[in-house]
């Protein structure tokens, strides 16, 4: 959809018949059958007007826009000219809208409105991270509105934001969500926030509009209302109710949980039987160190020498640790996946299983991965049987056996994804049995960034940025001064969505061909961090950049039949997608030297083990102010849900999951059941055994709430209690949800929420079901 509807946003302008003109220098008045508004063409300053209300300034005035020529006015519309900024302006009112469209014929900078956030403004409705109440006298806050430069793509996830009064609110919707920046400073005694459009070389014709609506309710909410249904007006809002007519798999995500599986080696340090490990070692040392050919010899031959080292290392420890263990099989698994581990002399004697014969039978280079993987893991397991689980049995997180243990648990659905597709790969039926099983599983890719093919397999690249030495030197986004847009982290380019269309279908068909998943992950695909693009290459605005980066996304959706997730949800984005992660919960930290600091208590961990990173596994406590930002229920608004609640899920950033942060485990969980948003978990064998009891609790009250009500659209939120520590959700008109943050228990008439806990009711027989959060650490 164009980001500028014209025809909606000021219906009737084209018909307008404009009364005599104005002189430029005088204010004029719209006025509607609700409310009026006083103009000043020459500052834009606006201001509106309510019986019985105290006035709202909706712009403050500005100096320096220049003279101000061919000014008509009506009734209720206007229109003139700043020829000195290059900009028309048109103003309509409409009801309780005051319709706002600002042309240029050239480009450059424009700012308006400009908001002086004083009386009677309390605080800002902020579509941030999924929605915060942000208070004017809160200094943090405010300090942290001046600390960025705003836009409504990535930063505002929805391009509106609100005034909340008290009694009223007035909401401000962007119509054109493309090169926006809104600035706060100080002026005097107030906050000043200034919203600037910037009219793009990338563009032939340029203009944004502005839609502002006086709303007499008191809900904080009031303003994602408002957005809400202009989408739905502009044709631009849809329900999950009809993605599901084209993608039926995505009901699998009522009740589920979500989950990145971990472990994906072919061989782990769970599949060598219990007490064998020094065993094992000492047999492989002895057998290399022999002339006669034999398997140890032939892994000894092929294994890396700093591996080997640690194979001898066992044999010294009384107790080997998980780590050295992992690195072991780790290297194994990396021989099965060669096509030269096998040699007939080193496996005389050695009784081969049907399978492996049968497989050995064919010429090798005619074998799949899977079917090269399992035949010298049959190869090394025959070798031996006293050390080794069977082969079916073998596996970590991503395992048939880790999905035996979440059906056994009593977690019937999940929405499954590994964060990469090599490992997988070796054993497809894990996707296979998934799916049997009712969960969705997929994989997580993307085709954001690309690297320098020199750099493939090294710490400075990663695989999904691998796209060939053509693409590389062809494909990233350039500035307007011809140099080209880094990647995600500094590494490499932003690659350019249109280039990389060929690229992305070839890899997203061999990804579908090898395995047969049913949910596909693109990271920042629906982030918001789009571009304009000067490469003569491939042109692009950022408008056409978000509608490349949707249309690929509905390609894998509609010709692979799978569910479809994405980081972030920016508003542009939520046609196409079913899952959102990093809505709930955002990033924390990025560029914060405590949580890269190993000394510091904040040090969020490193990408290591592979099988087990503790920057995902190991617990951290969150500063005060990010737990303030981030938690904080008092400034917390469900702005997203009210929004799309019934058109995609949302959850954690895969940083910010579920029981990372150890002093937010209870807000967090309560915010999931609040909001009825999905919790997210990293999981390998090991953390399933650790804290299965609490994911099992948590599962036991979400799961059944949001098989109802997970689609549904959220049709209220509301303080309950002045200190804003107990909240209330409703679902449909149908399920009421109250949470109780506070340290003391809840009570009004025959309900009652305990500290810490949450009670769900429904409106029609009065049932009630309730939880208790876990205690932070």
């Amino acid at each position: 959809m164009s980001p500028m509807r014209v025809a909606v946003l000021i219906p009737a302008l084209a018909s307008f018949v404009f009364a005599a003109t104005r002189s430029p220098d005088r204010a004029f008045d719209l006025t509607s059958k609700t409310w009026a508004i006083t103009v000043d063409p020459s500052s834009m300053q606006v201001t509106s007007r309510r019986p019985g209300q105290s006035p709202i300034v909706l712009s403050a005035g500005q100096n320096g826009l220049g003279t101000v020529t061919g000014l008509d006015v009506s009734a209720d519309s206007a229109r003139w000219e700043l020829p000195e900024r290059n900009v028309s302006i048109r103003m309509a009112l409409n009801g309780d809208e005051l319709g706002v469209e600002i042309r240029s014929s050239k480009t450059g900078v424009f700012t308006w409105p400009v908001l002086r956030l004083t009386d009677p403004v309390k605080a800002l409705i902020w579509p941030f991270a999924g929605g915060r109440y942000v208070p004017l006298d809160n200094e943090a806050w405010t300090s942290f509105l001046k600390s960025d430069e705003w836009n409504t793509l990535d930063e505002l996830t929805m391009p509106f934001w609100g005034l909340y009064c008290g009694s009223r609110s007035v909401t401000y919707i962007a119509t054109n969500r493309y090169n926006n920046g809104i600035s706060f400073e100080e002026t005097g005694e107030a906050l000043q926030a200034a919203f600037a459009h910037t009219f793009p070389a990338s563009k032939k014709t340029w203009a944004y509009g502005i839609l502002i609506r006086l709303s007499d309710t008191p809900s904080p909410v009031e303003p994602a209302r408002q957005f809400r249904q202009w989408l739905i007006d502009t044709g631009a809002f849809v329900p999950m109710s009809e993605k599901l007519t084209k993608t039926p798999e995505a009901k699998r995500l009522l009740g589920a949980a979500h989950v990145y599986l971990w472990g994906d080696a072919l061989l782990t340090r769970h599949d060598i039987r219990r007490g064998q490990w020094t065993p094992f070692c000492r047999t492989l040392i002895a057998q290399a160190k022999t002339d006669t050919p034999s398997v140890g010899k032939r892994i000894h031959t092929l294994m890396k020498p700093e591996r080997w080292k640690q194979v001898v290392k066992i044999t010294a420890l009384a107790r080997p640790y998980h780590q050295i263990k992992s690195a072991v099989t780790n290297e194994l698994s990396r021989l099965l996946a060669l096509p030269g581990f096998y040699d007939e002399a080193s496996w005389q004697g050695v009784t081969l299983p049907d399978d492996a014969t049968h497989l050995l039978g064919r010429d090798r280079d005619t074998l799949s991965t899977p079917e090269l993987a399992r035949l010298n893991g049959l190869l090394l397991q025959a070798a031996y049987p006293d050390v080794l689980l069977p082969i079916d049995k073998w596996g970590d997180g991503v395992s048939v056996k880790m999905l035996e243990q979440l059906k056994e648990a009593g977690l019937d659905r999940m929405r499954l994804c590994v964060t990469g597709w090599e490992g997988v790969e070796l054993r497809p039926e894990v996707a296979r049995v998934a799916d049997e099983m009712g969960y969705l599983f997929g994989t997580y890719d993307s085709f954001h960034s690309i690297h320098d093919p020199e750099l493939a397999g090294t710490d400075a690249s990663w695989t999904t940025a691998q796209f060939g030495r053509e693409l590389y030197e062809t494909g990233g986004i350039e500035k307007e001064d011809g140099t080209k847009r880094a990647g995600f982290n500094q590494r490499g380019y932003l690659l350019s969505p249109h280039a990389a269309r060929p690229a992305v279908e070839a890899r997203v068909r061999r990804n579908m061909r090898n395995v047969p998943y049913n949910y596909y992950f693109i990271d920042c695909d629906a982030y918001g961090e789009v571009c304009d693009d000067y490469s003569p290459l491939h042109p692009s605005t950022q408008q056409q950049d978000a509608a490349a980066r949707v249309d690929r996304m509905t390609w894998i959706c509609d010709t692979f039949d799978v569910v479809i997730g994405s980081e972030g949800g920016s508003a542009y984005a939520a046609p196409a997608i079913h899952v959102s992660e990093g809505l709930l919960t955002s990033g924390i930290g990025w560029g914060d030297p405590d949580m890269s600091n190993r000394e510091s208590e904040y040090y969020i961990g490193a990408y290591f083990p592979p099988d087990g990173p503790r920057r995902f596994f190991d617990p951290t406590p969150l500063k005060p102010w990010y737990r303030e930002r981030h938690y904080d229920a008092r400034f917390r608004l469900p702005l997203n849900e009210i929004v799309y609640h019934d058109a995609f899920v949302s959850t954690h950033h895969w940083g910010s999951s579920s029981l990372k942060f150890s002093n937010v485990l209870a807000d967090a969980a309560l915010t999931e059941m609040l909001y009825q948003c999905p919790p997210l978990y990293h999981l390998n064998l090991d953390a399933l055994k650790k804290r299965r009891a609490t994911i099992k609790k948590h599962y036991d009250f979400f799961s059944p709430v949001h098989r109802q009500v997970g689609f549904a659209a959220m049709t209220d939120f509301a303080w309950v209690s002045n200190d804003r520590l107990v909240q209330r959700t409703v679902f449909d008109d149908h399920v009421e949800i109250i949470a109780n943050f506070g340290p003391s228990r809840w009570k009004r008439g025959d309900l009652e929420v305990p500290a810490r806990s949450v009670t769900a009711r429904w409106r029609d027989n009065g049932r009630t079901l309730s939880f208790t959060a876990p205690s932070d650490r």
